[in-house]
């Protein structure tokens, strides 16, 4: 069954916002294909529309690294915790028990 606390919360926002990163990235990724193409393809016959076009590439190209570098973080935010939370529960049972004394 799944966790109702706080962390579950936190795990379905950084899993929803690292599918919506992957979603903007693969919409934007074929204009981004596409400018360049027509950027190359306009450098030797009109080169105002060329550099429209490359600055259509560039505002792009950067807006999907950016896409790209926020799905990344969210990942890593993901694996980290993972890492962290097993490291703890380790941790944890294998740590020498106190004895008692009378």
């Amino acid at each position: 069954m799944p966790e109702t606390g706080k962390g579950s919360t936190r795990d379905a926002v950084r899993w929803g916002l690292l599918l919506a990163a992957v979603a903007v990235s693969g919409y934007r990724l074929p204009r981004v294909f596409r400018n360049f193409e027509e950027w190359r393809a306009a450098l030797a016959v009109d080169p105002s529309a060329a550099a429209l076009y490359r600055t259509t590439f560039m505002v792009e190209a950067v807006g999907v690294a950016v896409v790209v570098a926020v799905g990344v973080a969210v990942v890593v935010a993901v694996g980290v915790a993972v890492v962290v939370a097993v490291g703890v529960g380790i941790f944890y049972l294998l740590r020498p028990r106190a004895t008692k004394q009378t």
